[in-house]
């Protein structure tokens, strides 16, 4: 799969696709047993493009942590990702996000396919 990816984003780049730039402020909360956790904002610069089949997505910036307990810390974060058309119903996309933290950095991955009709 994240050979896929790295391939449509390559291959992507490599036919001049187009990037757009663009602005996500995103808020995510986590809630465990029962007890509410922290909510975590990105605010993130991005630029996106395509080129046939492939698209692609990179952006990053400050994520305002804000815990239910304790100080709250601004952190930075971003993401990569894309997707490749399988065909004309459905694609296979991938992510890959990181962030800082006090410890060792956050690493998180996603992939997926995605079917419409």
């Amino acid at each position: 799969m994240k050979s896929i990816v790295i391939a449509g984003l390559l291959l992507g780049a490599a036919h001049g696709a187009h990037a757009a730039p663009y602005l996500n402020v995103e808020a995510n909360q986590s809630y465990s047993g029962g007890s509410l956790g922290s909510t975590i904002t990105d605010i993130h610069i991005g630029t996106e493009g395509s080129s046939g089949a492939y698209s692609w997505y990179l952006q990053g910036g400050p994520s305002v942590v804000a815990p239910q307990e304790g100080d709250g810390s601004t952190e930075f974060s971003a993401k990569v990702g894309g997707s490749v058309a399988v065909n004309s119903t459905a694609s296979v996309y991938g992510e890959v996000a990181g962030a800082t933290t006090s410890d060792d950095p956050s690493i998180g991955l996603k992939a997926g396919v995605k079917w419409g009709w």
